[in-house]
């Protein structure tokens, strides 16, 4: 009899374990339209919701790294999602095989995950944000222009992103389209969506010098840099916030600002605890003050 009763209680026990983290969904959602940018017609992700789901949350759209999903977007989501968001990894390509046409490509999968994030009774539409990594980071700062939001408003209508955050892009390429009126995205950051943006780089990224971030923004209009907030990290390589024992050295040819070389990713345990924490408090700060609909 009492092994009857422990069995049952354990059962009990693992029972609310369980349901106390709400289990993961997989949907799937077409890609939003943009006038001259590349679509796709399904996109999938991974939603997480806080253990204490609320009637309209607070979401963050989380985009991954030229390497695919690793383990990085899920260091994040476990504190954004104890924080109260709402997360969504969206899935847009496999390892190894990002897409030649550049970071625009994907943006219909972040402008599809906004508006499907949007249509969701518990989600907040006014509390959407997104972040990113190295690929994904380039596109967080795309998400930041007018330019580009308002070719895709014939798809997100009025529904735009509320904060954005950008961890480690290629800011070279960035400064370049804001400062060279002969490149093909000129024009893209004279004038920002209105988000705020977190910005984080590292001083050893050998994308790029240790000051290209900070010329990007010194760069972009008056009004569009009180928008930014910097957080510069001397000692972090690109990727410092990888899962750790993932220490590598790559090749890629946009190294050294395209002059292509070797680029260290080593990840720092303190330095990813510090931006883990940082862009958590930055969203909290953001999209959960005064946005409810």
């Amino acid at each position: 009899m009492r092994i009857r009763i422990y069995m049952c209680s354990g059962l009990l026990l693992h029972s609310l374990v369980v349901t106390a983290q709400p289990a993961a969904e997989t949907p799937g959602f077409p890609g939003a339209w943009g006038e001259s940018f590349a679509l796709i017609d399904q996109v999938s992700g991974k939603l997480q919701k806080p253990a204490v789901p609320a009637a309209k949350m607070p979401a963050v759209v989380i985009l991954h790294g030229s390497g695919g999903i690793d383990g990085r977007g899920a260091f994040y989501a476990e504190a954004l999602n104890k924080a109260g968001f709402v997360t969504l990894e969206i899935f847009m390509f496999a390892p190894g095989a990002r897409s030649r046409e550049g970071h625009e490509s994907t943006l219909t999968h972040a402008y599809g995950a906004l508006n499907y994030l949007a249509s969701r009774s518990d989600i907040n539409p006014l509390a959407i944000g997104a972040m990113g990594f190295s690929w994904g980071g380039n596109m967080a700062l795309k998400l930041a222009s007018k330019k580009i939001m308002t070719a895709f408003a014939s798809s997100t209508g009025q529904t735009r992103f509320a904060a954005l955050a950008s961890f480690y892009p290629l800011c070279w390429q960035h400064s370049q389209a804001a400062t060279n009126t002969s490149h093909a995205s000129h024009g893209a950051y004279t004038e920002f969506t209105g988000a705020p943006v977190m910005l984080f780089a590292g001083g050893k990224d050998d994308y790029g010098t240790p000051d290209e971030c900070q010329r990007f923004v010194d760069a972009v209009a008056p009004v569009a840099k009180e928008l930014i907030k910097y957080q510069f990290y001397p000692d972090a390589t690109h990727g410092w916030d990888a899962p750790p024992g993932r220490s590598r050295t790559i090749h890629d040819p946009s190294a050294n600002q395209g002059k292509g070389g070797t680029v260290r990713m080593f990840p720092d345990s303190t330095i990813a605890a510090d931006s883990r924490a940082k862009v958590t408090a930055f969203f909290e700060a953001h999209l959960k003050a005064g946005t409810q609909p």
